[in-house]
């Protein structure tokens, strides 16, 4: 296959790869457990790993409903907030 390459024999350090793996099976579980909670087992999660000179990137798309972080802060960050002493009006 032209332009793949196996991730582990790559010239990235040791702790860099392994923080690489953990954050893919983070953000995979991610996915399976609360984006994919209610589909088909046989619905797909797409992977893509790319390495650059200077970072790698790492894009998980699954096929859950959107999430909308804005709405999650706005309900979570005042609890938060309180819990640390803080008032918001």
């Amino acid at each position: 296959m032209v332009g793949r390459a196996v991730i582990e024999d790559l010239p990235i350090p040791e702790a860099v790869l392994q923080q690489c793996k953990l954050a893919t099976i983070e953000g995979f579980t991610n996915a399976v457990r609360h984006a994919h909670k209610n589909l088909p087992f046989q619905t797909p999660i797409d992977l893509e790993i790319t390495v650059f000179n200077e970072r790698l990137e790492v894009k998980i798309w699954d096929m859950g409903e959107p999430f909308d972080l804005q709405a999650k802060l706005l309900e979570e960050l005042p609890v938060i907030w309180r819990e640390l002493g803080f008032m918001l009006d």
